[in-house]
């Protein structure tokens, strides 16, 4: 039955998409087994349950409206919307009013000084598009040598595989083609992908996550970054919008909200002429 969600009521959705729901319904469809119930029987008194089983394992408010929002989807696809009444759900932090954690200035200079010094240049050129262009992780493993064009004073990157399927041109930086094009010089395959992995396949998430995370930096940050950049610099929120692949608006007001470090620093800045 998961197998005819996803092919039925999935269409149009984005492979990121179909990946976290099929995820979060196989493991409510793992916990119904164990409660002697499955998905073609359950009634709304174990959706209840099983979100009161995530809450006590210690599961985050993000986490479980995200799975609940899976069981919601695949209720109404089956005609089971009686399953979803009333359901108490965890209440999420309302992101729109928090700001996401970007890098400083001197945070951004040191990631891009190591990825340099280590001398590798696909990770190089990984680091400097994410942090150039604020694409997310999936639509840079996603990238094909054909989705760039690159010229002696100009360059673009077509990000096909965006999040609701939504195509977009951004222009590529100087730096950005450089280490593409150092990048790509090395490269002596017919292989599609823009970057390989180590066993010369197209890379992964996990991958590039893995690549960043052993600089205590989480890929999302470098979006983060490029975003709040923008916004701060006072450019049209359309411009924004188009560049970071954001449908709405309140998303992108977000990155407007002070840190609690720009909060620090105003108030240790008082009083200091």
């Amino acid at each position: 039955m998961l197998d005819r969600f996803v092919n039925e009521g999935m269409k149009g959705k984005s492979e990121a998409t179909i990946k976290t729901y099929r995820h979060a319904l196989g493991q409510f469809a793992e916990w119904l087994d164990g409660a002697g119930a499955t998905l073609e029987d359950f009634s709304r008194s174990d959706v209840q349950q099983y979100i009161n089983y995530m809450a006590s394992k210690k599961k985050t408010a993000a986490t479980i409206n995200k799975v609940f929002n899976a069981i919601r989807k695949f209720c109404k696809w089956a005609k089971k919307t009686d399953c979803i009444e009333d359901i108490h759900i965890v209440k999420a932090p309302d992101y729109k009013q928090t700001a996401p954690k970007a890098l400083n200035k001197l945070e951004r200079h040191k990631l891009i000084r190591d990825f340099d010094r280590g001398g590798n240049k696909r990770d190089n050129a990984i680091v400097l598009t994410l942090l150039h262009t604020g694409i997310r992780v999936s639509e840079l493993v996603a990238l094909d040598k054909s989705d760039v064009e690159i010229s002696e004073r100009k360059g673009t990157l077509t990000v096909r595989a965006g999040k609701g399927n939504k195509e977009r041109t951004l222009p590529l930086d100087s730096e950005v083609r450089r280490a593409i094009t150092k990048y790509l010089e090395e490269r002596n395959d017919e292989k599609q992908a823009l970057f390989l992995s180590n066993r010369d396949e197209r890379i992964s998430v996990r991958s590039v996550q893995h690549l960043l995370s052993q600089h205590d930096i989480h890929p999302h940050q470098l979006r983060h970054t490029f975003i709040t950049e923008l916004v701060r610099s006072n450019h049209d929120f359309s411009l924004v919008q188009t560049l970071s692949g954001h449908s709405s608006a309140d998303m992108i007001m977000r990155y407007s909200k002070p840190t609690e470090e720009d909060k620090l620093q105003a108030v240790e800045g008082l009083y200091k002429d």
